[in-house]
């Protein structure tokens, strides 16, 4: 039996890292149906937390967003490309609709579903708040509206109240010093500034980008018949301030 240990970087307001989810979602589905015996093998996925945005950044229209950094033009053509790609996965995305800004009390929520509760909750929480934010145009920094995700997901609203009080912060150090150390990861180690997703296997093998679901396939195997992987770069990801996004 083989365990895959798989960490997704990522931010949920970021386009490709929804796609790069789904896309593992299915890769693992793919894998237990036609790898022999691959129905006992186990993926054991984590999510971990990056910003896109400073984590103050104040809420704005998503459509003003977009006209600061390219051009009505640019924007069609960028997004008819990712609209149909989401489709592929099942994913409508709903690019002007509603509003974005930071961050950090969305992946303080994933990072407490995550560490307190069933993978099964998490993983509704993680679906619940990317579908709300790309396909219904929430406004995920908005704690009335995690709230009810979490809820939907089976956190007891008394758990998700002493969640969202911000005074308290809950898990909130934790969080920060995951988001520092992933920030690192994402960066090389360096100055340079990349961008997410950013998928980790076996805590060694990477990969840069949303890859499609016959390269992650490729990767297990070799990985299942001790073969050498190569780190991969070439996928499509969100980095900040970036017409990619």
């Amino acid at each position: 039996m083989v365990t895959f240990d798989i960490e997704l970087i990522t931010d949920p307001i970021c386009s490709w890292c929804f796609i790069a989810h789904r896309g593992l979602l299915k890769s693992f589905q793919l894998y237990k149906k036609t790898f022999p015996n691959g129905s006992v093998d186990n993926f054991n996925l984590v999510y971990r937390p990056y910003y896109l945005l400073d984590p103050s950044t104040p809420c704005i229209n998503k459509q003003e967003f977009q006209d600061k950094i390219m051009s009505r033009e640019q924007q069609n053509i960028t997004y008819i490309r990712i609209k149909q790609l989401g489709r592929a996965y099942g994913i409508f995305f709903n690019f002007f609709e509603g509003e974005l800004g930071g961050t950090r009390e969305v992946h303080r929520l994933i990072h407490l579903a995550q560490t307190k509760k069933s993978l099964a909750v998490r993983d509704r929480v993680v679906e619940g708040v990317s579908r709300a934010y790309h396909e219904n145009g929430m406004n995920i920094s908005d704690w009335k509206i995690l709230r009810q995700i979490a809820i939907d997901a089976g956190v007891c609203a008394e758990e998700v109240d002493e969640w969202s009080d911000m005074d308290a912060d809950v898990g909130g150090e934790e969080l920060d010093r995951e988001v520092e150390r992933f920030k690192q990861v994402v960066s090389g180690g360096g100055g340079g500034q990349r961008g997410v997703p950013v998928i980790i296997i076996q805590r060694k093998y990477r990969i840069d980008g949303a890859p499609d679901v016959g390269e992650l396939l490729d990767i297990f195997g070799k990985i299942r018949n001790g073969e050498s992987v190569e780190d991969e770069g070439n996928g499509f990801m969100c980095e900040i301030r970036s017409e990619k996004c």
